[in-house]
C-alpha cells in the first residue's frame, strides 16, 4: 500500500483566509506574503521540511504552521519579526560564505610536479612506487589533480579504520566501482576490473602509512598479476612500514621493498613552492609575504600557508577590510595554538 505524502514537506504558496485578512493590518499582511515567499524559496533550495524550518527558527510548530497557512490568530507582527530575523541571518551568512576566498586551484609547484611525474611514471611503466613526504606538502592535491587529468586513474584513501587488507579492498572496490558483496571474492573482482580497464591503469593509495604490511603485499599482487601501476602516498613511514614488521621473514620483507621502482622522499624547493602558493592567493603586501614565507621552513608549510590565509581572509571580511593585513595573519596563526613566527 502506498503511503500518503506528508503535507509537512509540501511548500505550496499559502492563500490567507478571510478571517486572517480581516484581523491583521494590511502592511503586516503584505510583509507576511513576502516572508512566506522567501521561506518557500530557501526551504525548497535546502530541502527542509516545515518541521525543520520550525526547528531552525525556534518557532513552535503550533505557531509556524498557522502562520504559514495564513490562518494565524495571534499578533502577526511578532511572528513576522521572528521569521524576518531568521531569514536575514541566513542571507547574511550566505553572503559571508560566498565572499570567503577558497584555496587556489592546483599550482605547479616543484613538489606538485614531482608527485605528478612520479605518478605518471607509475602509470606508464606499471610500476610500484612510494611518495613519502611530510604532511601538508601538497601530495594529495597533486594526486587528485593527476586523477582529474589522466584516464584509468583510481585513488583510494586509507585510514586507521581501513588499514587492514579487508578494509583496503573495500576502499578499492569503491574507487573502482566494483560491485561485489562477498569479501572472499574482492581480490578476484578487483583483478577482473583491472583486466577490463587494460594497460595504463594506476591505483593511488593515499594515507598509505596506515596500511598494515599485508595490505602492501596485496597491492604488490595487483602489480605482478595484472600489470597495474600502484603508488603509495603517505608520510615518511610509508615505505618502511614493511621493514618494521618483525613477524615476517627478512626475505619476505625484502621482496616487497625490492619491488619499489621509484621513491620520492624530498621536496626540491620549499621556499619557491611557498612563494608560488602565496602569489596564487593574491598576496602582494611585502609584510604579508614576509610573514607567510616564514612558514616555509616549517613541516607542512604549504598547508599552513593555505589554512592561515583562509582564517586571515575570514577575519579581514568580518572587519570590513578589502584585503588581508599582517595583523590578520598574525592573529590567524596564533589562533592555531602554534609557536609564533619570529
Amino acid at each position: 500500500m502506498k503511503k500518503p505524502t506528508s503535507t509537512n514537506t509540501v511548500w505550496d504558496q499559502s492563500n490567507p483566509t478571510p478571517e486572517f485578512l480581516a484581523k491583521h493590518p494590511p502592511a503586516e499582511v503584505d510583509l507576511w506574503r513576502k516572508l512566506t515567499a522567501r521561506v518557500v524559496e530557501i526551504a525548497m533550495a535546502s530541502g527542509w521540511s516545515k518541521a525543520e524550518v520550525s526547528r531552525r527558527t525556534a518557532i513552535p510548530e503550533g505557531t509556524m504552521s498557522p502562520w504559514f497557512a495564513g490562518k494565524y490568530a495571534g499578533v502577526l507582527a511578532n511572528v513576522n519579526q521572528l521569521v524576518a530575523n531568521w531569514l536575514n541571518a541566513i542571507e547574511e551568512s550566505q553572503n559571508i560564505a560566498s565572499s570567503v576566498p577558497v584555496s587556489p586551484p592546483f599550482q605547479r609547484t616543484a613538489v606538485g610536479m614531482d608527485v605528478y611525474n612520479t605518478l605518471l611514471f607509475t602509470q606508464v611503466t606499471a610500476g610500484f612506487t612510494a611518495i613519502t613526504l611530510a604532511s601538508g606538502s601538497g601530495k594529495s592535491a597533486a594526486a587528485k589533480y593527476f586523477c582529474s587529468t589522466r584516464p584509468h586513474s583510481f585513488m583510494a584513501t586509507l585510514s586507521p579504520n581501513t588499514k587492514t587488507v579487508h578494509g583496503m579492498l573495500v576502499e578499492l572496490c569503491t574507487a573502482l566501482d566494483v560491485q561485489e558483496h562477498n569479501p572472499a571474492k574482492f581480490v578476484r573482482a578487483i583483478g577482473a576490473k583491472l583486466q577490463r580497464v587494460g594497460e595504463g591503469t594506476i591505483l593511488i593509495i593515499d594515507e598509505a602509512q596506515n596500511a598494515v604490511p599485508e595490505a602492501i603485499n596485496q597491492l604488490r599482487h595487483f602489480v605482478d598479476m595484472h600489470g597495474c601501476g600502484v603508488a603509495l602516498i603517505g608520510n615518511e613511514e610509508t615505505a618502511t612500514a614493511f621493514v618494521r614488521d618483525q613477524g615476517r621473514s627478512i626475505a619476505s620483507r625484502a621482496q616487497v621493498l625490492s619491488r619499489f621502482d621509484k621513491l620520492l622522499r624530498r621536496e626540491r624547493d620549499p621556499v619557491g613552492d611557498a612563494k608560488l602558493i602565496i602569489s596564487a592567493w593574491g598576496v602582494t603586501d611585502p609584510d604579508c609575504e614576509r610573514f607567510l614565507l616564514g612558514l616555509a621552513s616549517k613541516p607542512g608549510h604549504l598547508r599552513l600557508i593555505d589554512r592561515t590565509m583562509k582564517a586571515a581572509s575570514m577575519a579581514a571580511l568580518i572587519d570590513g577590510e578589502e584585503g588581508v593585513t599582517v595583523g590578520h595573519l598574525q592573529a590567524a596563526w596564533k589562533s592555531r595554538n602554534m609557536e609564533d613566527v619570529r
